[in-house]
């Protein structure tokens, strides 16, 4: 006979938040991971190519609104790595990263006997107590779900007008790179 049990006697919600810490953990590390790539990296993963301080990535933001956002243009120029206006997104995802993780570890300082959590124990007054901190790690939350799918739909857009593979790619391993005729293959 299956009956429901008092709430004291299901664990599911400690389940549910040893995996959110869990994920967090990996998260964090991943994080610092991508901030180490940045400086040693190679040229599509330095941090120089997140901020468009050259004339040529603005320009090239331009080019990339026209054709992906307004469609005023037919094809436009065509990225081995990010193009500029993805790259500067992910400089603003990088950000998005920093709050999240700060406003996460904030939220469990209140709870923890961690000297890590503590050390952002100063964000909850900053921030209007753990409601205010709580509210601004929901959001990031939708912003980061938000991303995920906007993210997934372009891939899905690029691999299907550009035709190189970007997605298949992860799959079979092999990305193309479109010849226009009387070009020299690189």
């Amino acid at each position: 006979m299956v009956y429901a049990s008092e709430a004291y006697q299901q664990y599911w919600f400690d389940w549910v938040r040893f995996v959110h810490f869990a994920s967090a953990r990996v998260y964090v590390f991943n994080f610092l991971a991508r901030l180490y790539w940045g400086l040693v990296g190679n040229k599509y993963a330095k941090w120089s190519n997140f901020l468009p301080l050259k004339r040529w990535q603005r320009q090239e933001i331009a080019d990339v609104i026209k054709t992906d956002v307004l469609q005023v243009k037919m094809r436009g120029q065509i990225s081995t790595g990010h193009n500029s206006l993805a790259a500067f997104i992910y400089f603003f995802i990088f950000l998005a990263f920093c709050v999240q993780t700060v406003t996460g570890f904030a939220l469990y300082s209140s709870m923890s006997s961690s000297r890590v959590a503590h050390v952002f124990a100063w964000v909850v007054p900053l921030l209007g107590g753990e409601m205010g901190v709580r509210f601004r790690h929901h959001l990031f939350l939708w912003f980061f779900v938000t991303f995920i799918i906007v993210h997934i739909y372009l891939a899905f857009y690029h691999d299907y007008i550009e035709g190189r593979g970007t997605v298949s790619s992860l799959i079979g391993g092999w990305k193309f790179d479109r010849v226009e005729s009387g070009e020299q293959p690189k």
